[in-house]
């Protein structure tokens, strides 16, 4: 493989789900003498959703990390509106009957095409040039969202043809993410989303995918065969992460579940709640508490303070090793996924790692992997019941001192260091 140059719009600084996947990977590539090449915005220009300082001492020592400069849109109609009125990660504070919101949303979508961060792509695209020239790099893996990212190695392949070979890495669908509804596309800039998605997927060399119903997504976006360039390589968790946390051994009595990462309106975890409440009513000597751990839309907080009144405990966003802290000081961890989506969010497999009980709000193929690895369960928003049956066995289970065993060896094939070797697989 020798040389890979990553082009990443999210690199340390910044925070978020989104930083970790190549940020991870990347550290194991470096671990196998691979000489990898980061290009990113610089952070003083960036428009992060979230910052997590302490993310830059887990990049790897031997990686090359070159910035750009960039223009960034979002951060002046942020001085405009009100940062509170600009969308964050998942959409989770959007409110289109707010008409700031409903206008920067109709802004984000039809001027910035496809995204606002696309300002950083002329200035990423020249130095990538210089970068691939001066070290003599075939390989680029562009990443995505932004998704205006991959337009950035369309443009170096439409330039450079078979001298590089492009793998693209869609974190996530494009046209077909779960928020795409709510940003209020004209019938012209859809067709234009289509356009270049449908280009990316077709000129790529290779396709990395999350997935199966993600690639699927993509396929549908061209008629032509291309099932033989697609890769699922899942989200992951890196071992060392885990190793280097400290919990006490005695965690009290204290039955805590906890939910880290943002929580919208989309998510409809309401029928959690009531089963929660359920349970706080009938054991009122059990000291049960429910711990949100980042961002939620204020609807879904004012129903977790109706149905869990003092149980409950809100933490805002905090550094990814502390978010890891607290899934370790957990009971049971709560997994939700936005209604409709059959897929796997990247936080799962921190949530294997960490080898507590995890109860996923909606099922799919999340169900097949958490009892791969007897980690838990998933239930439909029907089965209301259930999860409190669920929940009282956990509890009772917590009371009387019965541990819970996940299969750590099923685990491992979602290892950043497994993973790592697919990618440089990949690249040879």
């Amino acid at each position: 493989m020798g040389k890979v140059l990553i082009i990443s719009y999210y690199w340390p600084p910044s925070g978020g789900a989104g930083v970790q996947r190549w940020l991870k990977l990347t550290k194991y590539m470096a671990y196998q003498n691979i000489e990898v090449h980061v290009l990113t915005v610089d952070p003083q220009k960036a428009s992060y959703l979230a910052v997590d300082d302490s993310l830059t001492e887990d990049v790897h020592p031997a990686i090359h990390v070159h910035t750009t400069n960039s223009f960034e849109p979002i951060n002046y109609y942020s001085k405009l509106v009100g940062k509170s009125n600009v969308p964050t990660a998942g959409f989770s504070n959007v409110d289109n009957a707010n008409w700031k919101q409903k206008a920067v949303n109709f802004i984000r979508s039809n001027i910035f095409i496809p995204d606002p961060r696309k300002g950083w792509n002329r200035y990423a695209y020249k130095r990538a040039l210089e970068l691939i020239n001066q070290f003599n790099i075939k390989h680029i893996i562009t990443t995505s969202p932004p998704h205006s990212t991959q337009l950035i190695g369309l443009k170096l392949k439409q330039k450079l043809g078979n001298q590089m070979n492009w793998i693209v890495d869609f974190r996530d669908p494009w046209t077909d993410i779960y928020y795409y509804g709510l940003l209020q596309h004209t019938a012209w800039s859809h067709r234009i989303n289509l356009n270049y998605e449908k280009a990316v997927v077709e000129k790529a060399d290779h396709i990395i995918v999350v997935g199966p119903k993600t690639q699927a997504s993509f396929l549908s976006k061209t008629n032509q065969q291309l099932e033989d360039k697609f890769s699922i390589i899942t989200n992951g968790y890196d071992e060392e992460d885990f190793e280097n946390v400290t919990v006490p051994e005695q965690l009290g009595d204290q039955f805590v579940v906890t939910y880290t990462g943002t929580m919208s309106n989309h998510y409809e975890p309401q029928i959690f709640f009531k089963a929660l409440g359920r349970l706080i009513n009938k054991y009122p000597d059990a000291n049960i508490l429910f711990r949100m751990v980042g961002m939620v839309s204020q609807d879904i907080k004012d129903y977790m303070l109706e149905h869990l009144g003092e149980a409950t405990e809100f933490v805002s966003t905090v550094p990814h090793e502390e978010a890891i802290e607290y899934m370790l000081k957990s009971t049971v961890l709560l997994l939700i996924l936005p209604r409709g989506e059959d897929i796997v969010p990247g936080k799962t497999f921190e949530y294997l790692a960490a080898r507590k009980n995890v109860i996923c709000i909606g099922a799919g193929r999340i169900s097949s992997v958490l009892d791969e690895c007897a980690a838990g369960k998933a239930f439909k928003r029907e089965e209301e019941d259930a999860i409190f049956d669920y929940l009282e066995l956990s509890l009772n289970n917590f009371l009387n001192g019965i541990p819970f065993v996940t299969s750590i060896n099923a685990l491992k094939k979602h290892s950043r260091a497994f993973q790592a070797q697919q990618v440089i697989d990949l690249c040879t």
